[in-house]
């Protein structure tokens, strides 16, 4: 996946941000920990400023769950409405206007961009919406921050295969999409790291931007001139860094899988049993924001930045997650209200957000 499908033990971020209580918007200011609210017939509007197969599970979690809630009597309608074009911020901010007519009273945006989408965001929050932002980070204060941490996926896509490795040999790092926030943090947070392993050599750096079949031609594209490589280490598409190594006659490195059904079934059907792993963000995190929103809405007080953990699938894990997602389908916690909520008051502590026991 990109990051335009960028995307498991996570780590909250203690900021001051983060551990503000407050309502959401001045519309929903009443709504900010008075401990009364709505409770009932709640309209819901998420808006996807792109489609990959990533967003594809979250969309699909975030509407089975609003029909539970709907047969509850605590949604009244949902709409998801993905934004056209190629992760076009400017079509993104006229599906949000449009939506705002409707007068929503939550407003989930996954946003093409961080910065553009502030005024159509703002507007939201000024005629009364509870909003939250998804998988990003936005400097819009009225609005709430779900999403996952990516410095900690960083390191968590990289250590497992420095210890594979016992610490020492030749690596190639596989990186995202370079000047987009979360590969910055990730990538930082992987340099940093990687000074604690003098015995490590990064013998190349490729963007493979997330997605298997361009890491599997960056890797091509270099393969040929570098010596042994221990590992691949990095955003995902293990399955095209294998496909790439084995079509040049070279063993199999420690990769990173992606979470999807279709790799997880390429890395069991393989063997590969080298400390190889999947490390990603959670598309359960759209059901988990549904359920901040229902929070704030009901009077609740939520801080203003909820992270939730990142999903990571080892050797152990493995016949669990083949066996239980399509080939398109991509791992995600089940989060309810139970543990949303447990998540909510972990983070306004100061303490790690714990992912919901698997089912």
């Amino acid at each position: 996946m990109s990051f335009q499908s960028w995307r498991r033990i996570g780590v909250v971020t203690a900021v001051a941000a983060a551990l503000t209580l407050t309502g959401c918007s001045a519309g929903a200011a009443g709504d900010g920990g008075d401990g009364a609210g709505k409770t009932s017939g709640i309209s819901v509007a998420l808006s996807n400023g792109f489609v990959n197969g990533w967003r594809l599970t979250l969309i699909d979690k975030f509407e089975k769950e609003a029909d539970k809630l709907k047969k509850d009597g605590v949604v009244s309608k949902y709409t998801t409405v993905n934004a056209p074009g190629e992760n076009s911020a400017t079509e993104q901010a006229s599906q949000i206007r449009s939506l705002v007519l409707q007068k929503p009273d939550m407003l989930i945006v996954i946003p093409a961009s961080s910065t553009a989408l502030v005024p159509a965001v703002e507007e939201a929050c000024t005629a009364g919406i509870t909003v939250l932002v998804l998988d990003a980070d936005m400097k819009a204060p009225c609005a709430h921050i779900v999403r996952n941490d990516y410095a900690k996926w960083g390191e968590v896509s990289l250590v497992p295969a420095l210890k594979a490795i016992n610490g020492k040999g030749d690596i190639i790092i596989n990186r995202g999409v370079i000047g987009s926030q979360p590969e910055e943090e990730f990538n930082k947070r992987q340099h940093e790291i990687l000074k604690e392993y003098p015995d490590v050599k990064v013998a190349a750096e490729v963007n493979g931007y997330c997605d298997g079949s361009t890491a599997q031609k960056e890797i091509v594209s270099v393969l040929g001139s570098l010596p042994p490589i221990a590992a691949v280490p990095g955003c995902i598409g293990g399955m095209g860094v294998v496909q790439a190594f084995e079509s040049a006659g070279r063993p199999d490195p420690v990769v990173v899988f992606d979470t999807d059904g279709k790799s997880l079934k390429f890395w069991k059907d393989s063997g590969i049993s080298n400390g190889s792993f999947a490390a990603l963000t959670d598309p359960g995190q759209g059901v988990a924001a549904l359920y901040v929103g229902l929070e704030l809405l009901a009077g609740k007080k939520v801080p203003s930045t909820v992270v939730l953990p990142l999903l990571e699938i080892g050797q152990g894990d493995l016949d669990y997650w083949a066996g239980k997602l399509s080939a398109d389908e991509y791992a995600a916690y089940p989060w309810d209200k139970k543990s949303v909520n447990a998540a909510i008051a972990a983070v306004a502590d100061g303490k790690d957000a714990e992912a919901p026991a698997l089912k």
